[in-house]
């Protein structure tokens, strides 16, 4: 592929990439002592990415989306190639040593960002709101400046999902009614998922299975941000979706063979993200459904509580299909935006274009091993 296209797969801006390299070359171009993501300085040249694990490396995972570590050849243009491991490889630290070179590496500081990149691991995408809040919940101090989501935007998406939690509090807890400080208290608990003590009431009164209560808790918060998006990028599927439907081929000047075989690779992207959509709204709508029987309607509870106890699954499942249709999105609007006319396209640009967007959606089970980008 080639660098002009390969270009958006690495850029900020897609919820499954997080570009530490141009961040931290932005963060310190305005001030050389700011403090950057990952305390050995090496680390701060990689690419994060939420990619598809190879099958031997999903037995103990919840989910087949794992966090890819890009290093590229040359950290001053990553889009010359790289390097790629994934952070659940037993093989990492060694490969990082051998990467960066054994002197170059705090040992002590390299602790700190193993536990760095665990925490990271845990998310279904990389959206700057859901780094920010886990950081955060996890008391690890880290720049803001990383973190892309402004006040208002963090204030709108953070009353959406206490919205939301409030119902719960209030059902669960029918003395909270007359005191909104601690109904707060309870729903700041929630939020936080990691006080059991505290939310031992709510467990008992949805039957949740204790040594999964937080993790439920916390996918159920990371459901709810999801609502949020989608709602806000929804118009952008529509535009891509609308694309792919109406995209037509040149007329004359390309081979059968290839022309046969650009149209399949059309087709399974058109396939692959019409389902990953149907995926995510359909798992957003049986949210919706559930919640409303219990909290709105008043008719049933069944719904929302076998909803919560398969939250963390779907919260995976969510992330997954909102991430793919997201990064295809803004990789497609990048590209777009250097064409004059992106329906009538030359047959190269085209091509690059629909094996890029392919790419994204490739079916799970073809995951092969880790390889480097190029």
């Amino acid at each position: 592929m080639s660098k002009e296209y390969f270009k958006p797969m690495l850029d900020v801006g897609s919820p499954r990439v997080f570009n530490c390299n141009t961040m931290t070359q932005q963060i310190l171009g305005k001030d050389s002592s700011a403090p950057t993501f990952f305390h050995n300085r090496p680390f701060n040249n990689m690419v994060l990415i939420k990619d598809t694990m190879p099958e031997d490396l999903r037995r103990k995972s919840k989910s087949a989306i794992g966090t890819k570590l890009y290093f590229p050849f040359n950290e001053n243009n990553i889009y010359e190639g790289g390097r790629t491991i994934f952070v659940n490889d037993k093989h990492l630290e060694p490969a990082l040593r051998e990467h960066f070179g054994e002197g170059a590496l705090n040992k002590d500081m390299l602790v700190e960002d193993m536990r760095i990149l665990a925490v990271l691991d845990r998310l279904p995408s990389l959206d700057p709101f859901l780094l920010k809040d886990v950081f955060l919940n996890e008391k690890i101090v880290i720049n803001e400046a990383y973190f892309e989501v402004s006040p208002e935007m963090w204030k709108e998406i953070e009353t959406f999902i206490l919205a939301r939690f409030e119902p719960l509090v209030r059902a669960a807890f029918p003395d909270t009614v007359s005191s909104d400080d601690r109904a707060r208290r309870l729903i700041d608990k929630i939020w936080e998922a990691r006080d059991l003590e505290a939310l031992d009431p709510l467990i008992k009164a949805f039957r949740l299975p204790v040594n999964e209560a937080l993790e439920i808790f916390s996918a159920w918060k990371g459901i709810n941000f999801y609502a949020f998006q989608y709602e806000r990028t929804k118009p952008n599927f529509v535009k891509l979706l609308t694309w792919l439907k109406d995209l037509q081929f040149p007329a004359a000047g390309v081979p059968a063979n290839e022309r046969n075989e650009m149209k399949e690779t059309l087709d399974l992207a058109r396939t692959q993200l019409r389902a990953e959509w149907q995926k995510a709204d359909s798992i957003l709508k049986e949210y919706q459904d559930s919640y409303d029987k219990m909290f709105k309607l008043k008719v049933s509870s069944v719904e929302f509580v076998t909803f919560l106890k398969k939250s963390t699954q779907m919260y995976w499942e969510l992330g997954n299909s909102l991430g793919k249709i997201g990064h295809a999105s803004y990789c497609w609007e990048v590209m777009a935006k250097r064409l004059a006319d992106s329906r009538n396209l030359a047959w190269e640009p085209l091509k690059e274009i629909v094996q890029l967007l392919a790419k994204i959606f490739a079916p799970e089970k073809k995951a092969t091993t880790s390889v480097a980008w190029t």
